[in-house]
């Protein structure tokens, strides 16, 4: 495989001037231009595309940090986010958030710039990593805030507050919340908005009809069982999709039917294919803007690596939308 050096050689030239004409980089005499291209030519000779993105310090690359690769959510946030970018001529680099891998690390000189998505995928020290390194950065789905490092978020509060305010209408007077983890600034916002429709509607908060969950399957599936069998209920408001089915799993599973028993509403509207192929009613959900998140994300970063002065809003709320299916 020839090399730049044979280039070099063969045109008469020195390795630096080869470099120029490859990467047009300062001005080269239209003579010796066109001995090093005939010589590129003549060699079949492929430049080292790795070497010639450091010289012009650009990779073509975007690094994403995802809080977790394998959740319905972030799987439809990966698949947008790949599309935006390729569109845009680019490769990512998708790495998921695992403790003790200092991700923003290995970014460092091998993107152009970072998005990071989740409420606990980056903290201050990692942004003055990247800030340091002239890395540009979009943060999504999280709260954390930085000089000229842009925030891509939902209105949790209005999502939480729209499903109750729908349940409330619907008839139901204790309604339960499955939270998120309320370490997340989305879970707490989602109750804040919960506890504003109620009491916006009178209707009495009940702390024992707060059931704090995980995101996840199983905890919420087992604390509606328990729940139930003490507490009469007439509503369900999950914080995510996934909790709203299993909630739905453990009250078909004790003989009480949804909707006409007990309404369920949930949060973020993914294709949750696996369940809803099940008899299951199709869920009422509050619809998070995904695609425009992705979207706005992208978009930003593009215009902050295009144009690294420009000046950027601290953060960007995307409304939500309720989305009434069978379910309530």
């Amino acid at each position: 495989m020839p090399s730049i050096e044979d280039v070099a050689k063969r045109a008469g030239v020195s390795k630096a001037t080869v470099s120029r004409v490859i990467n047009g980089t300062a001005n080269v005499s239209e003579k010796k231009k066109k001995a090093v291209l005939e010589a590129i030519k003549a060699l079949n000779y492929t430049p080292n595309v790795t070497a010639k993105n450091l010289a012009r310090r650009k990779t073509d690359t975007i690094g994403i940090i995802i809080q977790q690769l394998s959740s319905w959510f972030y799987s439809e946030v990966v698949g947008l986010l790949n599309q935006y970018i390729t569109q845009r001529g680019y490769g990512a680099i998708f790495c998921q958030l695992i403790d003790n891998i200092d991700y923003f690390k290995f970014l460092v000189g091998r993107v152009d710039g970072v998005i990071v998505f989740g409420y606990k995928t980056i903290n201050k020290q990692a942004l003055k990593l990247l800030h340091a390194n002239n890395v540009p950065v979009v943060l999504a789905e999280n709260n954390t805030e930085f000089p000229n490092v842009p925030r891509v978020n939902v209105n949790n509060l209005q999502g939480g507050y729209i499903a109750t305010k729908y349940l409330i209408e619907k008839g139901c007077r204790k309604i339960v919340h499955i939270s998120g983890p309320l370490e997340s600034f989305e879970s707490i916002a989602r109750y804040e908005g919960y506890k504003a429709a109620l009491r916006d509607f009178g209707v009495d908060f009940d702390e024992e009809l707060l059931i704090e969950g995980d995101f996840m399957f199983q905890k919420a599936y087992e604390s509606i069982k328990k729940l139930l069998q003490n507490k009469k209920i007439g509503g369900i408001f999950a914080a995510n999709d996934l909790m709203a089915y299993a909630s739905m799993y453990a009250l078909e599973e004790m003989g009480i039917s949804v909707p006409e028993d007990v309404k369920v509403v949930g949060f973020d509207d993914v294709d949750l294919v696996g369940l809803q192929l099940s008899k299951m009613p199709r869920l009422t959900t509050v619809r998070q803007p995904i695609d425009l998140m992705a979207k706005t994300a992208c978009d930003i970063l593009f215009e902050k690596i295009n144009d690294p002065a420009k000046e950027f809003e601290s953060e960007y709320i995307l409304d939500t939308q309720l989305i009434i299916r069978q379910s309530a």
